[in-house]
């Protein structure tokens, strides 16, 4: 049973904990990076990750919403 398990809505927190088990002390961002990297593409996301390992990834807004301001988090 994962300690996130009862929270809501499922699937964010699942991400969440997934992406809390990747070890990303401060020199040690390579592997947190290129998981986000590998989560947008598999997605069909755009995605950049520039040579200090930030990562940008781009989603289009959902539809209703296409011209709100953007979001970044």
């Amino acid at each position: 049973m994962n300690v996130l398990d009862k929270l809501s809505p499922k699937e964010v927190f699942a991400f969440f904990e997934e992406l809390s088990s990747i070890p990303r002390t401060s020199e040690n961002e390579k592997q947190v990076s290129d998981y986000l990297v590998n989560l947008a593409k598999e997605r069909g996301l755009e995605v950049f990750q520039d040579k200090e390992l930030n990562v940008i990834i781009k989603k289009g807004g959902t539809k209703g919403y296409e011209k709100s301001a953007p979001v970044i988090i």
